[in-house]
């Protein structure tokens, strides 16, 4: 019996770090759930609840025992390719019942560590997209293509730098588009582009919360109703945050006799 409550912590405990891993890195709610029962179920623990919200994951045998873990999630981000290693990893262990759970922990923080592309491929393709749709809104000159080029990486430079100060997407999310809003202005005022529109529209696309809002109408529909609200919530307020930022800017710009 012993041997048995050690292993059914171990097991919860397991799948608890796998929930974690999973909701950091963007996952929707449904699939996190859906994820932590199987594993349980896979090694004999039928019994086990799992409430998980983007800030919480709580995870509970019902038995007489009532062995229940918590974890609270502080920083959160968009991460498909992890999230994709880590439902291969819990579909493999769920078929695999030879597969330990030492074993298990260990390929989890080395799944943890991984990355898909290093940072200056990821910076170049995010440059390339930003300066690509501001070619598709009209913005098909050279000038405007290199500096949203620029000006997307730089944005994106700025909001990494402030999530490590502050840890708040959304004030984050508002810096970055100071920044966009700024460079477009300057570089308008100084007549190295026409208007700064283009620039600015194209450079804010990596900041907003696209993946973000469709995961939150994604929990709302598979009936996770906290988690819908809050991550549609989250979204709302950095598309705010983005449009603040960038309204500001050019407010203060026409105030000075900027025009586009």
């Amino acid at each position: 019996m012993e041997y048995n409550q050690s292993y059914k912590k171990d097991i919860l405990r397991l799948a608890l770090f796998i929930g974690e891993l999973m909701l950091s890195n963007g996952a929707e709610t449904s699939r996190v759930e859906d994820s932590l029962l199987r594993i349980c179920r896979s090694r004999g623990f039928k019994h086990v609840n799992v409430f998980t919200a983007p800030t919480v994951i709580i995870i509970s045998d019902d038995r007489f025992d009532g062995f229940t873990f918590m974890k609270t999630i502080k920083n959160r981000s968009i991460n498909l390719n992890r999230i994709s290693l880590l439902n291969d990893f819990s579909r493999e262990f769920v078929s695999n019942t030879d597969l330990t759970v030492e074993q298990a922990l260990v390929r989890l923080k080395k799944l943890d560590q991984a990355y898909s592309y290093p940072p200056y491929i990821v910076n170049c393709a995010t440059g390339f997209a930003s300066a690509s749709f501001a070619f598709l809104l009209g913005g098909n000159n050279i000038a405007t293509f290199l500096f949203t080029f620029i000006t997307s990486i730089l944005a994106i430079f700025v909001f990494n730098k402030m999530m490590k100060i502050s840890s708040i997407s959304t004030f984050s999310s508002l810096v970055a588009s100071i920044v966009i809003a700024s460079a477009g202005a300057l570089l308008t005022q100084f007549g190295l582009l026409d208007t700064p529109k283009m620039l600015i529209v194209g450079s804010i696309m990596p900041l907003l919360p696209g993946v973000a809002f469709i995961k939150g109408i994604r929990d709302l529909i598979s009936g996770d109703l906290i988690s819908g609200v809050s991550r549609a919530f989250d979204a709302g307020m950095t598309a705010i945050a983005i449009a603040s930022g960038v309204g500001l800017i050019l407010d203060l710009w026409l105030r000075i006799g900027g025009a586009f």
